[in-house]
C-alpha cells in the first residue's frame, strides 16, 4: 500500500538544523574532528539548583499525575512574578499565561489557532524557520519581509504593501534575532504596534533571547502601551538557563489569543512534567542569580569570535544579544559554498545563511553554544583559511 501523506505535509522540506546535526554526525563517523557551530544548543550546564530542585520534585508522586494544559500554578505564578521584576509587566496567570513545551510549540501552533486556509502571514527573512509551520499546516499563506543589514535586520515596515498588511492576519518577529543577534528598542515595538492596530494584524514576538543581551537590557513589545490588544510574546528557558533539553516556555499577552492557544493545546497535548515545571519556576525565581553569568559568557564569546572574524576580513554587524554571529566571508560566495569550504578545509561545520531564507543567501551563521576551547579553536581554523583562493 502507498502511503499519500497531505497536500500541506507535503510542503515542508527537511528542518534544516536536523540536517545540519545529521551531516555532522556523519563526517565525525568517517573519524575526523568536525567542531560543529551550526545549532544553538547550549554547552553551559543548567545551574545546579534547578537540577537539585528536579530531582527532588521527581520523587513526589504527585508529580507523576497529568499536568494542568496550561501550566500548574507554581510556574505561571512564577512567570508572573519574573514579568513584574523584569519588565514592569503584570499578568494573569490563569488567563494571560500559559505554559509551552518549549516555546517552539506555542509558534507552530498559534496559526492553527488563529488562521484560515488562504490567510496571510508576514514572516521576516531571513528567519527561524518554525514561524512557517504552523501557517503550512493552517492553510496559510506566507508574504516574506525583507530585514536588511542597512536597516539594522528591522523590518522596514513602510515597504510592507498596503494590500499585504490589510490582508495579513499574523506577523511573526523575533528580538534579539536569530539568526541575525540584531536587538529592537522599545521605539520600534511602538511604531510596530501602532502599525499592526492600523491593519489589525496579531504580532507575535519570539523573545527566546530577551535576556541574552549585550547592553541595555531588551524590552518587551508588551510594554508598549495598548500592545496587549494586537501582541502576544513567547518566552523560552533553552537558552536563558540553559535548559535545551527540558522543554519548556510560555507565552503571554492578549488574554484572548493565550487563551486559545490553551483551547488547542488541550485538544492535543498534557503539558510538560510537573516535576520539570517546578524546577523551572524555581530558576525563575532565581534569575538574578542564575542568568548573568550566562550573559556574561556569550557577550565575551561574542566579542572575541567577532573580533578574531573582522581581522580575518569577514564582514559583519555585531550581535545586540543572542548566541549567534551572522557574518559574510571575505570573499563573496554563494552561503552552501562557504559551509562546504568550511567543513571541508577546516573541519568547522556552521550554518548557511540561505537556509533562513532568500535573504540570508551570502551569510553564514555561528552558534556560540560550544565550550571555549572548541569555540576559539574552530575561531582559528576558519580564519587560517585563503577565501580568496578558496583552499
Amino acid at each position: 500500500m502507498k502511503i499519500k501523506f497531505s497536500r500541506n505535509f507535503r510542503q515542508f522540506k527537511p528542518f534544516l538544523f536536523e540536517e545540519l546535526y545529521r551531516q555532522a554526525a556523519a563526517e565525525r563517523a568517517k573519524g575526523r574532528d568536525i567542531i560543529s557551530l551550526a545549532v544553538g544548543d547550549p554547552d553551559i550546564p543548567t545551574d545546579r539548583g534547578i537540577v537539585a530542585r528536579a530531582a527532588a520534585e521527581v520523587k513526589k508522586a504527585a508529580n507523576h499525575r497529568y499536568p494542568n494544559t496550561k501550566g500548574n500554578a507554581a510556574l505561571r505564578k512564577a512567570v508572573a512574578d519574573w514579568h513584574k521584576r523584569r519588565h514592569g509587566l503584570v499578568f494573569h496567570p490563569s488567563d494571560e499565561v500559559s505554559i509551552l513545551i518549549g516555546s517552539k510549540e506555542g509558534i507552530a501552533h498559534l496559526p492553527l489557532a488563529v488562521m484560515d486556509p488562504g490567510d496571510l502571514c508576514l514572516i521576516p527573512d531571513p528567519t527561524y524557520p518554525t514561524y512557517r509551520t504552523g501557517v503550512v499546516l493552517a492553510g496559510g499563506r506566507v508574504h516574506d519581509v525583507a530585514l536588511e543589514e542597512k536597516n539594522g535586520f528591522l523590518p522596514d515596515l513602510a515597504k510592507i504593501p498596503s494590500r499585504v498588511a490589510d490582508k495579513a492576519k499574523l506577523f511573526f518577529l523575533n528580538y534579539p534575532n536569530n539568526p541575525t543577534g540584531a536587538d529592537a528598542s522599545l521605539d520600534f515595538y511602538k511604531e510596530l504596534v501602532r502599525w499592526a492596530k492600523k491593519h489589525s494584524v496579531i504580532i507575535a514576538q519570539d523573545a527566546a533571547y530577551c535576556d541574552l543581551y549585550f547592553g541595555e537590557p531588551a524590552p518587551s513589545i508588551l510594554q508598549v502601551p495598548g500592545a496587549r490588544e494586537a501582541a502576544v510574546e513567547f518566552y523560552s528557558v533553552s537558552k536563558t538557563y540553559c535548559m535545551a533539553g527540558w522543554r519548556i516556555g510560555w507565552v503571554v499577552g492578549n488574554g484572548e489569543l493565550v487563551r486559545a492557544i490553551n483551547s488547542l493545546k488541550e485538544n492535543i497535548d498534557s503539558g510538560p512534567f510537573n516535576a520539570i515545571q517546578n524546577a523551572a519556576a524555581w530558576g525563575l525565581d532565581h534569575h538574578e542569580r542564575i542568568v548573568p553569568p550566562v550573559r556574561k559568557k556569550f557577550a565575551a564569546r561574542a566579542e572575541k569570535f567577532c573580533s578574531g572574524l573582522e581581522k580575518a576580513g569577514w564582514r559583519l554587524r555585531r550581535p545586540g544579544g543572542s548566541c549567534f554571529v551572522w557574518a559574510r566571508p571575505p570573499a563573496d560566495m554563494k552561503s552552501i559554498d562557504s559551509v562546504c569550504l568550511m567543513l571541508e578545509k577546516a573541519a568547522v561545520l556552521a550554518a548557511p545563511g540561505s537556509g533562513f531564507g532568500r535573504c540570508g543567501e551570502g551569510y553564514v551563521r555561528f552558534s556560540l553554544t560550544e565550550p571555549d576551547s572548541r569555540l576559539y579553536e574552530a575561531l582559528r581554523r576558519i580564519t587560517a583559511l585563503d577565501w580568496k583562493a578558496g583552499s
